[in-house]
């Protein structure tokens, strides 16, 4: 069996860094991007389980990535740490299997991404 394979999308360093730490050590298969020109390039140039990406980033934000990602998309999970109710509405327009806002809790963004994987396409 192979090991759900996630991408972290997330412009500030540290956040990435630390999600990639805790996924990984949650046994996933993990993959960074730093912002949504790489998420994309990514997600293009392999398949991905979940997509964890933060909404608000530098060049095309978080919403306008899953709306370009190809069919079929892979299960997004967006992040944000600002509540603009239009992005939020954007990202669920957009098929977000989810939007988790900043900060959370581990366990249960690693739910969220259990959740995820486990969902059908």
């Amino acid at each position: 069996m192979t090991a759900t394979r996630v991408l972290v999308v997330d412009d500030e360093l540290g956040m990435r860094e630390t999600l990639c730490d805790i996924l990984q050590d949650a046994g996933y298969e993990v993959s960074a991007a730093h912002d949504g020109t790489s998420a994309l390039a990514e997600v293009q140039g392999q398949a991905f389980d979940v997509v964890l990406m933060d909404i608000r980033m530098p060049g095309p934000d978080g919403v306008t990535v899953l709306q370009q990602m190809g069919p079929p998309p892979p299960r997004v999970i967006m992040m944000t740490a600002y509540a603009v109710e239009d992005q939020l509405r954007r990202a669920m327009d957009a098929q977000a299997f989810a939007v988790v806002h900043k900060p959370f809790q581990v366990g249960y963004l690693l739910n969220l991404v259990e959740g995820a994987a486990e969902s059908p396409s």
